[in-house]
C-alpha cells in the first residue's frame, strides 16, 4: 500500500490506497446571481444547520414516494453529528408526509440517495430534506434523479480530504449574458465560521462564456474556457472540519451552471480506518 499524497489521479486512490473513499459531487443551479451562491439543486446558497442543532425532515412532493409506492421508498442519509462524526440513516418515505430524523443534533447533510424503490424505479417528485421549525433547506434530491445534488462537502472528524481540480460549464439561456465565474471555496471550522456565517475563501477560480449562440458569435463561445481546473503540483489538502464548495457568480444578469468535483477522503493522517459508509 502507498499513501494519498503519492497518487495523482483520484479515480484509482479509491481502489488501491487503505483507508480511502472517493466521493463525486455534481449538481446544477439554474438561478445564479451577480453575488458568490452554492452549486447546489436547491438552486439557492447553501444552507448548514447550526452547530446546536435543528430537527431535521425528510418529504416528497408526491404521494408516489413513499415505503410502498411506486417511485421512491427509501432514502439514505449521511451527515455529521455535533462531534463531526459520520453517522448515517435510512428513512421510510412517506410521501407528502414529513418523516423526522432521528438524530436530534445534526451539523452537516453530507449527502443524501435513494436506496430502494417501487416499479417506477425513480423518485416520483421532488424530495426534500428541511429544518422541522425554520423551513431552511439542506439539500434535494430532484424527481426523477436519485440522489441529492450539492456541490459541498465537509471532511468529517479525524479524517483529511485531497481535491485535485473541478469542471463547470454554463448552460444556455435565451438571450446570453456573457460570463460567470465559478470558485472553489473553503472554510475552516473555529477559525473562518460554521453554520451559516461561514467567511469563504476563494482557492482557485475560473471564468466561463456562456454557449449561446448569441454569445457564440461575439467571442467565439466556450473555445477560450475549458471550464475545469487542476491544482498544478498535485492536490489541495483539507484538514478536518474544513468546508468545501463550488460557488457561481454572474458577472451580469442571471445564469444556470452545473458542476463537479471529487474528494478523496482519507481515515486520516495517521492512518486510521474510514468511516463513510
Amino acid at each position: 500500500m502507498t499513501d494519498i499524497a503519492n497518487i495523482q489521479n483520484l479515480a484509482p486512490a479509491a481502489d488501491v490506497v487503505q483507508n480511502v473513499e472517493l466521493e463525486n459531487l455534481y449538481a446544477d443551479n439554474a438561478t445564479i446571481g451577480t453575488s458568490f451562491e452554492a452549486i447546489t439543486n436547491t438552486n439557492a446558497n447553501q444552507i448548514i444547520p447550526p452547530i446546536l442543532g435543528e430537527d431535521i425532515d425528510i418529504v416528497s412532493a408526491s404521494t408516489a414516494d413513499t415505503i410502498a409506492g411506486t417511485g421512491a421508498r427509501q432514502v439514505k442519509i449521511w451527515y455529521l453529528d455535533a462531534n463531526f462524526n459520520i453517522g448515517t440513516q435510512v428513512v421510510n418515505l412517506a410521501g407528502q408526509t414529513p418523516v423526522e430524523l432521528s438524530e436530534q443534533n445534526i451539523t452537516y447533510i453530507l449527502k443524501a440517495e435513494i436506496v430502494a424503490t417501487g416499479t417506477g424505479l425513480k423518485s416520483a417528485g421532488a424530495i426534500t430534506i428541511a429544518a422541522v421549525t425554520a423551513g431552511a433547506v439542506f439539500g434535494v434530491i430532484d424527481a426523477g434523479s436519485n440522489n441529492m445534488g450539492n456541490c459541498a462537502y465537509m471532511v468529517p472528524a479525524g479524517h483529511a480530504g485531497y481535491v485535485h481540480g473541478f469542471w463547470a460549464d454554463i448552460e444556455a439561456v435565451a438571450t446570453g449574458v456573457g460570463t460567470a465565474e465559478i470558485a472553489f471555496q473553503i472554510a475552516k471550522f473555529g477559525v473562518s465560521g460554521v453554520a451559516n456565517s461561514e467567511a469563504w475563501r476563494t482557492v482557485a477560480r475560473v471564468s466561463i462564456v456562456e454557449n449561446d449562440s448569441d454569445v457564440v458569435s461575439a467571442t467565439g463561445g466556450n473555445a477560450n474556457s475549458p471550464g475545469y481546473f487542476e491544482f498544478p503540483g498535485g492536490p489541495i489538502k483539507l484538514p478536518a472540519k474544513c468546508q468545501v464548495r463550488l460557488a457561481g457568480k454572474a458577472r451580469s444578469g442571471a445564469v444556470a451552471a452545473v458542476a463537479g468535483f471529487n474528494i478523496v477522503i482519507q481515515g486520516s493522517d495517521a492512518g486510521t480506518v474510514s468511516t463513510l459508509n
